[in-house]
């Protein structure tokens, strides 16, 4: 898989080098469907790891909602990467700044239900040590 994202990389750096001088507003398109390309590459390579995961997660007695959480902010991360890196290279890095702060929100967002559990487990140890 390696080998073929970097192929894919550099024929789309070169496709994107040509279209920036002939026809500069198909550079980002190009470049946002390598993204795409490379990104949904990932994902199908590393869906056997995380059924793996998935399957030593349900072994333990551990809460799947943790692992859930863990699962959707790893999501949010690299997309929110793959969209500040794309604005990036089209030379918006203000619009990459406001992508990535809505990223690290969303995270937040998502991880509240494990901040909730967290101050329930400290306030239940502060009242077994009184």
């Amino acid at each position: 898989m390696l080998f073929s994202v970097i192929g894919i990389s550099i024929v789309s750096v070169a496709v994107c080098i040509l279209l920036r001088e002939y026809k500069p507003e198909f550079a980002m398109t190009a470049s946002l469907l390598c993204g795409v390309l490379i990104f949904g590459m990932v994902i199908l390579n590393l869906t056997p790891a995380l059924d793996t995961l998935g399957n030593l997660i349900s072994g333990m007695n551990i809460n799947s909602e943790y692992f859930t959480i863990v699962l959707k902010s790893l999501g949010i991360c690299y997309v929110t990467q793959l969209a500040s890196d794309t604005c990036r290279d089209s030379g918006y890095s203000a619009i990459a700044s406001k992508v990535e702060l809505a990223g690290k929100v969303s995270i937040v967002v998502i991880a509240l239900p494990l901040f909730t559990n967290l101050v329930d487990i400290a306030l239940g140890l502060i009242q077994l040590g009184t």
